[in-house]
């Protein structure tokens, strides 16, 4: 009788360990439940910053591209800067061709005459007609002032000669009456030259197309002079 008592105790404790109550597995599966909940609003907000950095990511790069590119521009004319255009022609995979360098015929008596807002009009002007008169390849920008460069990667020198005339010809064209009924007509003077952009060379070739510039200038404006060699 002992011996059964005893047995039945022990069988009793066992059962209380080993096979829990309905509560238990009721708190069990509460906190099973609350931990679950937790993961996912932590793995929620995780997802969220993620997204979040990187959309921000990818605007603070679109912001970088568009201040990268405004540097590169010349605000009033739309053509490319100094640094733009140096920057443009250094990423073709042949730097050499040839170099036109335009300067605008007797603008400052535009500006003491017709005021520097008319002034910046014809720069406007100009630079478009240079722009749409060249091909997609060309590069345009404004250098200074008045003064404009081209430069052409091409070895063709009738393709380039043709073109040069071409820009005379349609900047000497231009309708200007709408900025000021008295301003019938704005020309360019321009030289080119065939050589190598790389660097220290760039500065060789410049010269040597500023000189024919001068050239064109001396020989009555108007026109384009080209070396051929």
């Amino acid at each position: 009788m002992y011996i059964l008592n005893l047995a039945l105790i022990s069988l009793s404790l066992f059962s209380s360990f080993a096979f829990p109550s309905e509560i238990d597995w009721q708190n069990k599966a509460a906190d099973h439940i609350r931990l679950n909940i937790i993961l996912f609003i932590n793995l929620s907000l995780f997802i969220l910053i993620l997204l979040f950095s990187f959309r921000h990511i990818k605007r603070l790069k679109r912001l970088n591209i568009t201040i990268t590119n405004e540097s590169l521009i010349d605000p009033l004319t739309k053509v490319l800067n100094r640094r733009g255009f140096h920057e443009q022609v250094s990423r073709l995979d042949k730097q050499s061709g040839f170099l036109l360098i335009a300067d605008i015929d007797n603008f400052k008596l535009i500006n003491d005459q017709f005021g520097h807002n008319a002034g910046d009009k014809v720069l406007q002007r100009v630079a478009h007609a240079l722009k749409f008169q060249t091909r997609e390849k060309d590069i345009v920008g404004r250098y200074g002032g008045e003064e404009f460069v081209v430069f052409f990667p091409s070895h063709d020198v009738e393709i380039v000669k043709m073109i040069s005339q071409r820009l005379v010809e349609a900047i000497a064209s231009l309708n200007l009456t709408d900025i000021s009924p008295e301003l019938q007509r704005v020309t360019i003077s321009a030289g080119v030259d065939k050589g190598d952009t790389k660097h220290c060379k760039f500065e060789k070739l410049y010269e040597n197309a500023d000189k024919l510039l001068y050239q064109a200038k001396s020989a009555g404006k108007n026109q384009v002079i080209v070396f051929d060699n």
